[in-house]
């Protein structure tokens, strides 16, 4: 498969009270540290797959598989963007070769070994939690967490609420999209496959962008005055290409993702 990375056009972004304190607030123990060398771990990935019965399951199955290994792959990019020397997917998935801790021992744990062994000075560990459907659009539950491997101090927590809009025919199959059909043929990738890349790498973008540029650049002083995501919120795609942000509440993303069916 031609992993490049497409950059799509976004036609409008629409912000719904959903910028958090200054960057300087959210971020202070990563201004305190100032990393420079950041591993993403491989995906930990929860969703619940189907219990194959039917074609079908084993497709859908096979869609949110492709979509967690996207998902890891377009993580660095962003991370990059700000300045930061990311490790490549090749290399980060031969360091996870050789560790034996689960992610949630790994997010509590001492992780110093990464800095005396790799010079890793945090490490990203994203999440899916799980995939869900409500009519015509299409919802991930994600979870980014940003620790320092000097004081294993957290530097980054957010919760993501994703949702694009994929309008369905009525045999229940995804319509293709203006913004998913140059996509899916660049990637070959299946229209329903091509919806589920975009939208992670796109809350990826928007997620980790957000991120204070490195103290490599001279922006690193100034960047620290602007605002940061808050620690929950949702994003949302629509078939115009508007993105909508909104700040939600732990609850709201808890009762959802944890709680409902």
């Amino acid at each position: 498969m031609n992993h490049k990375i497409l950059i799509v056009p976004v036609l409008a972004l629409i912000v719904l009270s959903c910028k958090g304190p200054q960057k300087a607030v959210s971020y202070s123990e990563l201004y305190s540290e100032k990393p420079l060398t950041i591993y993403v771990a491989p995906i930990d990935d929860k969703a619940e797959r189907r219990v194959v019965k039917y074609p079908g399951d084993t497709k859908y199955n096979n869609e949110i598989d492709l979509a967690a290994k996207y998902m890891f792959q377009t993580a660095q990019k962003p991370i990059s963007n700000q300045g930061y020397y990311v490790i490549g997917p090749a290399a980060s998935m031969q360091i996870a070769s050789e560790e034996t801790r689960t992610q949630e021992k790994m997010m509590i744990g001492d992780l110093k070994q990464y800095k005396n062994t790799y010079g890793i000075d945090a490490i990203l560990f994203p999440t899916i939690h799980k995939w869900a459907q409500n009519k015509d659009e299409w919802i991930v539950y994600a979870e980014y967490v940003l620790v320092s491997t000097v004081s294993n101090a957290e530097m980054m927590h957010i919760w993501v609420k994703g949702t694009k809009l994929v309008p369905v025919n009525f045999k229940g199959e995804p319509l293709t999209m203006k913004f998913d059909s140059e996509f899916a043929a660049d990637m070959e990738l299946s229209n329903a496959s091509a919806q589920r890349c975009f939208l992670v790498e796109q809350m990826n973008d928007y997620v980790l962008r957000n991120l204070p540029t490195s103290s490599d650049r001279r922006q690193f002083e100034g960047d620290r005055y602007f605002k940061a995501h808050p620690s929950y919120l949702s994003y949302f795609f629509s078939e115009d290409g508007t993105i909508e942000i909104e700040k939600i509440s732990m609850e709201q993303y808890e009762q959802e993702c944890f709680v409902n069916d």
